[in-house]
C-alpha cells in the first residue's frame, strides 16, 4: 500500500513537470522558469507519505515480592501457656484460736431451786354415753341477733362448768352438755336469760328459747 502511494505522488510530480516543460516551448519569447529540483520534492513527497515508527516503551521491570516475615511458632506457644495458667493462690491466714478464760476460784455455785410441784385441780366429772343437748331460738330486743351470737350454760352447782355455743343466721344455738345431774343457767352475751336446764342426764333433748333487752 505504501509503495503504491509513493508511486501516485511521483507519477503526479512528473506530470506536472511535463505540462510545465511544454508551455515554455509554446509561449514565445518568455524567460523559461527555473528547473524544479525533482528529486528533493519527491524525497519530500516519500517523507510525507512514510508514517513515522512508535518508538517501543522499555518494559518495567516488575518488582520482587516481599517475603512474610516467618513467626516465632514457640514464641507464640510460649505465651498462650503462661496465659492460660490459673494465679497463683494465696494461703488463708490462720484463725486465732479463742483463748479460754480463767474461771476465777472460790465463786459460790447456785443452789438448784426445786420446781414446785402443782396442786391438781379436780375437773368437772364427764359421763360416758349420749350428751344432753340443749337447742331453740334466740332474740335480742325481739329481733334475730347477728350470726356468731354467744350462748353460756355455766352450772349452777359448781360455776367452773361452762358450755358455750353461738347461733346461726336464723338465730338458733344448740348446746351439748356432757356433765349429768347438774342444772345450767342460760345466758346470752354474758346476760342471764332467767331460763334454766332441767338436770341434764345422757341422751335428754330440751329445747330453750332464750330472749334479752
Amino acid at each position: 500500500m505504501r509503495r503504491k502511494t509513493v508511486r501516485l505522488i511521483v507519477c503526479v510530480l512528473a506530470a506536472g513537470l511535463a505540462l510545465g516543460a511544454i508551455a515554455g516551448c509554446f509561449g514565445g519569447g518568455e524567460e523559461p522558469e527555473p528547473t524544479a529540483d525533482i528529486q528533493a520534492t519527491i524525497d519530500a513527497a516519500v517523507a510525507a507519505a512514510t508514517p513515522t515508527e512508535t518508538p517501543t516503551p522499555e518494559p518495567t521491570a516488575t518488582p520482587e515480592p516481599t517475603v512474610a516475615p516467618t513467626p516465632d511458632i514457640a514464641a507464640t506457644v510460649a505465651a498462650a501457656l503462661a496465659a492460660a495458667q490459673p494465679p497463683t493462690a494465696v494461703p488463708p491466714t490462720a484463725t486465732p484460736e479463742p483463748t479460754a478464760t480463767p474461771v476465777p476460784t472460790n465463786t459460790p455455785v447456785p443452789t438448784n431451786t426445786p420446781v414446785p410441784t402443782p396442786t391438781p385441780t379436780p375437773s368437772p366429772e364427764q359421763s360416758s354415753g349420749p350428751p344432753c343437748i340443749i337447742a331453740g331460738e334466740v332474740r335480742i330486743g325481739g329481733s334475730i341477733p347477728p350470726a356468731g351470737t354467744q350462748i353460756f350454760a355455766r352450772s349452777k352447782t359448781d360455776s367452773n362448768v361452762v358450755v358455750e355455743a353461738m347461733t346461726d343466721a336464723n338465730g338458733r344455738y344448740v348446746l351439748t352438755i356432757t356433765n349429768f345431774d347438774m342444772l345450767f343457767d342460760l345466758y346470752v352475751r354474758g346476760n342471764d336469760t332467767g331460763e334454766d336446764t332441767p338436770f341434764t342426764s345422757r341422751g335428754c333433748r330440751v329445747i330453750r328459747n332464750l330472749s334479752i333487752g
